[in-house]
C-alpha cells in the first residue's frame, strides 16, 4: 500500500511539469507566431502592388529624355532612386543616403527593382536640368491609368461624380533672393518672409483616398502689379484639368474662397459640379434670400442620430433650392451638429440638386474637404515624405521635380497601404509609421526571395473598403 503523503507528492511534481511543459509549448507557439508576423514579406507586398497597377512605370522613367552628355548612371536609375526616397518616407536626402551606405539594404534594392541605387547628390543634380514637365505628365498618366482600371468608381458622389478638392498649401520657406518668382509677405516682426505655394486638385474618396491630380505653382512673374494668389492659380488648374481629364466627371470640393460669379461660371463651361462653403459674410445676397424664404415657407429638414466611440451625435440638416446668383441657379443646405454640449454648424451652397434623400451625402462631401488638409498634405508633411523640407537649397527646378516624384510616391503608397494586400498583415493597433519601419528594416536584413517568389507568381485581388 502507497503511502498517502508520497502520492500526493508525485501527483503534485507530474502536475508541475506538466505545466512547465504546456507553458513552453504556449511560449513556442508564441513565438512561431511572432516569427510568422515579422516575416510579412511588406517590400514583396509594395512591389507587387506597383506591379499590379503600373507595370510599365520604370519603362515610362527610360522614356524620359535625358538631359546629360557623360551618364554614369541610367536615367531611370536617378529618377528611381528619386522616386524611392519619397516611397521609402525617407524625409530627406541624407537619410536616403545613410541607407544607401548599408550594403544589404543597396544589394536588396538592386535585385528587387533591377536598379542600380546612386548616391542622391547625383540625383539632385540631374533633377536641377530636366524639365519638371516629364514627371509632371508622368503622375497624370498614371492616374489616368488609375481612373481607366475603374478602381475608384465605388466611391463615387451619388453614383457619378468624383469628388476633386482644391486647396492651396505652402511647400517652402525660402531665402531673400531664392529666385525672381518667390511669393513675400510681411510678419508682425517686420520682416519679408520668402515661400512658395502650390495650388493642388487632389481625388479624395470615403474610404481614406487623396490621390493627387494635378497642380501649379504660385509664381510671381518679374513685373507685376499684385502677386499671384490662389485664385489665380484655379483659373489655370482648371484648365490643366479639363486638359488632362476631358470626360471625367467632377465634382468640385473647395473652401469658403471660392463661392464667387467666376468659379460658378467656370465650372459650368467645362461641364463640373460643385460644391463650396459658404462662411458668414459670403454672398450676402444668397444670405438675404436664405433668410427671407425661411421666414415665408418651412424650411426642410432632416434629423440623423450616430454613436461613435460610444458618444452620441445628432445632427439636423436643412436646405432650400432654387436659388439664383447672378444668373447662376444654387441649392443652399446646412448641418447643425450637437456632440455632448458643443453645437457646430456646416453650411454649403452648390450646384446639385438637394433632397431628403441626398442631403446627407452632399453634406459628408462638403466636409470631406479636410481630406486634403488632413490625408493630402499633413501626411505629406509630417509622415515621412517631407513636404516643407529643402531637398534643393539653390534649384526651383530641381524642388518642382522633387514635388512630382512626392506625388508620385504618395499615390503608389496609398494603393498598397489601403489595399487589403497591406490591411491583411497590418497588426492591431500597429500605426502606419512602424509598419513603414518595418518595410524598410526589410531591405536592410535578407530578403526570403522563396517567399517573394511566391507572392508574385499568386494572383490575388486588390479590396478597397
Amino acid at each position: 500500500m502507497k503511502h498517502p503523503q508520497r502520492t500526493r507528492r508525485h501527483q503534485h511534481r507530474t502536475q508541475s511539469r506538466q505545466t512547465r511543459q504546456q507553458k513552453i509549448w504556449q511560449a513556442q507557439k508564441r513565438s512561431r507566431n511572432r516569427a510568422a508576423q515579422e516575416k510579412r514579406n511588406l517590400v514583396f507586398r509594395l512591389h507587387k502592388t506597383i506591379l499590379q497597377y503600373f507595370p510599365q512605370l520604370f519603362t515610362r522613367l527610360r522614356e524620359i529624355p535625358d538631359c546629360r552628355t557623360r551618364p554614369a548612371y541610367e536615367l531611370v536609375e536617378l529618377l528611381g532612386a528619386g522616386l524611392f526616397l519619397f516611397v521609402f518616407k525617407q524625409g530627406s536626402r541624407n537619410a536616403m543616403n545613410n541607407d544607401r551606405d548599408e550594403p544589404e539594404f543597396r544589394q536588396n534594392y538592386t535585385r528587387l527593382f533591377k536598379l542600380r541605387l546612386p548616391h542622391m547628390d547625383t540625383v539632385d543634380d540631374v533633377l536641377a536640368v530636366l524639365e519638371p514637365d516629364h514627371l509632371e505628365r508622368l503622375s497624370v498618366t498614371l492616374m489616368q491609368v488609375i481612373l481607366a482600371k475603374k478602381t475608384l468608381r465605388p466611391f463615387r458622389l451619388q453614383k457619378t461624380w468624383y469628388r476633386v478638392v482644391i486647396d492651396g498649401t505652402q511647400v517652402m520657406t525660402v531665402q531673400e533672393g531664392h529666385c525672381p518668382h518667390c511669393l513675400h509677405r510681411k510678419l508682425k516682426n517686420d520682416t519679408i518672409q520668402y515661400f512658395h505655394n502650390v495650388v493642388a486638385a487632389k481625388l479624395v474618396c470615403p474610404n481614406g483616398f487623396c490621390l493627387p491630380l494635378a497642380s501649379v505653382w504660385l509664381t510671381n512673374q518679374e513685373e507685376y502689379d499684385k502677386q499671384d494668389c490662389e485664385l489665380k492659380g484655379w483659373r489655370r488648374l482648371a484648365q490643366t484639368l479639363k486638359q488632362a481629364y476631358p470626360r471625367l466627371p467632377m465634382c468640385i470640393v473647395a473652401d469658403g474662397l471660392y463661392p464667387n460669379a467666376p468659379f460658378f461660371r467656370l465650372c459650368r463651361d467645362y461641364g463640373w459640379q460643385w460644391i463650396v462653403t459658404l462662411k458668414d459674410g459670403n454672398l450676402p445676397t444668397v444670405w438675404s434670400e436664405v433668410i427671407l424664404r425661411q421666414g415665408q415657407e418651412p424650411c426642410r429638414s432632416r434629423r440623423q442620430e450616430l454613436v461613435r466611440q460610444g458618444q452620441t451625435i445628432r445632427r439636423t440638416y436643412h436646405w432650400l433650392s432654387g436659388l439664383i446668383y447672378q444668373g447662376i441657379p444654387l441649392h443652399w443646405f446646412s448641418c447643425t451638429e450637437l456632440v455632448d454640449d458643443t453645437v457646430t454648424d456646416f453650411v454649403y451652397i452648390s450646384s446639385l440638386e438637394v433632397d431628403y434623400q441626398h442631403v446627407i451625402e452632399l453634406t459628408d462631401t462638403g466636409r470631406m474637404r479636410w481630406k486634403i488638409e488632413n490625408e493630402g498634405f499633413n501626411i505629406q508633411k509630417h509622415h515621412g515624405y517631407g513636404l516643407g523640407h529643402q531637398f534643393s537649397r539653390t534649384s526651383m527646378r530641381a524642388m518642382e521635380n522633387y514635388y512630382h516624384l512626392m506625388q508620385i510616391a504618395h499615390l503608389i503608397n496609398q494603393l498598397f497601404e489601403l489595399s487589403s494586400l497591406c490591411t491583411s498583415v497590418r497588426r492591431s493597433k500597429e500605426s502606419m509609421m512602424h509598419l513603414w519601419k518595418m518595410l524598410v528594416g526589410e531591405l536592410q536584413g535578407v530578403l526570403d526571395v522563396a517567399a517573394g517568389l511566391a507572392l508574385f507568381a499568386d494572383r490575388m485581388q486588390f479590396r478597397y473598403v
